[in-house]
């Protein structure tokens, strides 16, 4: 049967020298992969050039349970992002946002609030004048309230270590090595209640901003075990560095 729903490009890697397999969070099915033949032919109902990272797009779709690729029958763009494709620093954060995904959506089911986070973000990543440059630091952080890990927000004068196994602040340094300690830690209270309109309003500095990400995402490898190293991340840290 065929069946309709947006979709978010999150990773497409070549198959065959005309077919790729593109990965994809979808509003309706969760995360899928899907199998996509003659993308480079003349006649091709799919165009590689709609299968860029974070793409959104309105999807014609054959979804079967435990098959493990799926099949288009047509695709289109949902939301034109044309900022996000031709500025090379918000394509780096594109880059970096979809590999973020990439490692950590698993789940082959819908998610409304979640495709519906992304779909925000994303579009005000890329209708975003100057001011970005912690855009990815709040991405993670609001991630982790769909992910199922969001960090207690108890920071006080006296509880500043970030404990990354309770999920809190806690008054001494954790005798385990996964923490955020001091004066790093101080700022993830910020980066919590922060919305993204209001992004620009957290001044750190590159290297603080950099040893936030990589605390962060330490933070997600603790949760979610094999996420690996960050292909993405060293072009991040050099743009805002």
């Amino acid at each position: 049967m065929i069946q309709k729903t947006r979709g978010l490009v999150i990773h497409t890697i070549k198959y065959t020298d005309n077919s790729v397999i593109s990965h994809i969070y979808t509003e309706n099915f969760g995360r899928q992969s899907f199998l996509i033949k003659g993308t480079r032919g003349k006649k091709s109902p799919v165009r590689i050039n709609l299968l860029q990272h974070l793409s959104i797009l309105e999807m014609e779709v054959y979804i079967k349970q435990m098959r493990d690729l799926q099949r288009i029958k047509e695709i289109g763009l949902h939301e034109n992002l044309s900022s996000i494709l031709s500025d090379p620093v918000k394509n780096a954060v594109a880059l970096f946002v979809a590999e973020l995904l990439y490692r950590s959506l698993q789940e082959q089911e819908s998610n409304l609030p979640l495709f519906s986070y992304l779909l925000n973000a994303i579009k005000i990543l890329d209708l975003s004048g100057k001011g970005y440059a912690n855009f990815h630091l709040l991405f993670l952080m609001g991630l982790t309230r769909h992910l199922g890990f969001s960090p207690r927000n108890n920071y006080t004068s006296s509880k500043k270590y970030f404990d990354m196994e309770n999920a809190a602040f806690t008054e001494k340094q954790p005798l385990h090595p996964c923490f955020i300690s001091p004066p790093a830690s101080r700022y993830l209270p910020s980066l919590m209640n922060c919305s993204f309109e209001e992004m620009d309003s957290i001044k750190l500095n590159s290297d603080m901003r950099n040893i936030l990400v990589t605390g962060l995402l330490d933070y997600y490898r603790f949760h979610l075990p094999g996420m690996g190293q960050f292909k993405s991340l060293p072009v991040l840290q050099e743009i805002f560095g």
